[in-house]
């Protein structure tokens, strides 16, 4: 079993470059009062705190402080929830090998009852997940069930219901994982083809209209041509457009280089005051660039918008 600790975690803009303020803040008051909790004893209350913190600004870090608070109360299923969380959204966490060692001590823990968790995920979240026809929530999920063969469904408005064949064994825990494709559209029946003229009666279908005497048939005047229409082009539409592409793709360069940062001031290395504090201005620094970036991609897109229509009508 993993050593009683909490990860410290550092919220800065660069972990979220777009993210709002007030968010950032709320998240890291949350995540103080979870930690002041938890050092207290109060479990559950943390474990409140640290959920409001992620609803704010999810970092996976915060699972492992969750998985933490489970473990105390002995609510072993949840804690196993909660670390598979972690290194989910963290995969190169540094503490990845002792985190499967507590997992796998969890998992011998419910072997010992006879029981195994499935953890189901689905990719969008919020599917209804039926376990043998059965109603059982939606993901994220999990639950507790004896080792045995399980078909779970899923289902969701827009998508193709789904169903996976899953054997749950009496040692460890299971995780599914589904993609759900989109639904596929019915086509629309054509109408019937009209009724031929035939039906309308015998004597309709088979008397032709009188034909016209010659004398009385005037020529058709041809239409004068159409004079062409020329368009100009929409020459500004597309340099507006061009303006937001270049500057989305450097707001998500500064972006990238922010999180970097951020997670590299993360990953747990033990570092001088100096060298923290040089990581945490720099993410923050280009966390600043990336929103000011992000805000003329919008104005770019906002100004192409209204050009297309402008120089369309002319």
């Amino acid at each position: 079993m993993s050593p009683s600790r909490i990860i410290t975690i550092v919220l800065v803009v660069g972990l979220a470059a777009h993210a709002r303020a007030d968010d950032v803040a709320d998240a890291k008051a949350y995540y103080k009062e979870g930690t002041q909790l938890y050092k207290a004893g109060s479990y559950r209350a943390a474990i409140t705190a640290f959920e409001n913190a992620y609803r704010k600004k999810p970092h996976g870090a915060i699972h492992y402080n969750i998985a933490q608070c489970r473990e105390k109360l002995a609510e072993w299923p949840a804690a196993l929830r909660s670390y598979h969380d972690y290194l989910r959204e963290l995969p190169d966490a540094k503490d990845r090998p002792a985190v499967l060692a507590t997992m796998r001590g969890i998992e011998q823990k419910l072997a010992a009852t006879g029981v195994q968790v499935l953890l189901v995920y689905t990719d969008p979240l919020g599917a209804e997940v039926r376990i043998d026809q059965k109603p059982k929530g939606t993901t994220p999920f999990h639950i507790v069930l004896p080792p045995g063969q399980y078909t779970v469904s899923f289902s969701r408005e827009g998508y193709a219901v789904a169903s996976r064949e899953v054997t749950l064994t009496a040692s460890a825990s299971q995780v599914v994982d589904v993609v759900l494709r989109p639904a596929v559209a019915t086509p629309v029946p054509l109408p019937p083809p009209p009724v031929a003229a035939q039906a309308a009666g015998p004597d309709l279908a088979a008397k032709p209209p009188p034909a016209a005497s010659p004398a009385t048939v005037a020529a058709p005047a041809p239409k004068p041509a159409a004079a062409p229409q020329v368009k100009k082009g929409r020459v500004w539409t597309w340099v507006a457009a061009g303006v937001s592409a270049v500057a989305l793709g450097t707001a998500a360069y500064y972006g990238m280089h922010a999180k970097s940062k951020s997670d590299e001031l993360l990953d747990g290395t033990v570092r001088g005051a100096g060298e923290a504090a040089a990581l945490a201005d720099d993410a923050e620094s280009s966390a600043k660039k990336a929103n000011i970036m992000y805000g003329v991609a919008a104005a770019g897109a906002a100004a192409g918008a209204a050009l297309f229509f402008v120089e369309g009508s002319f």
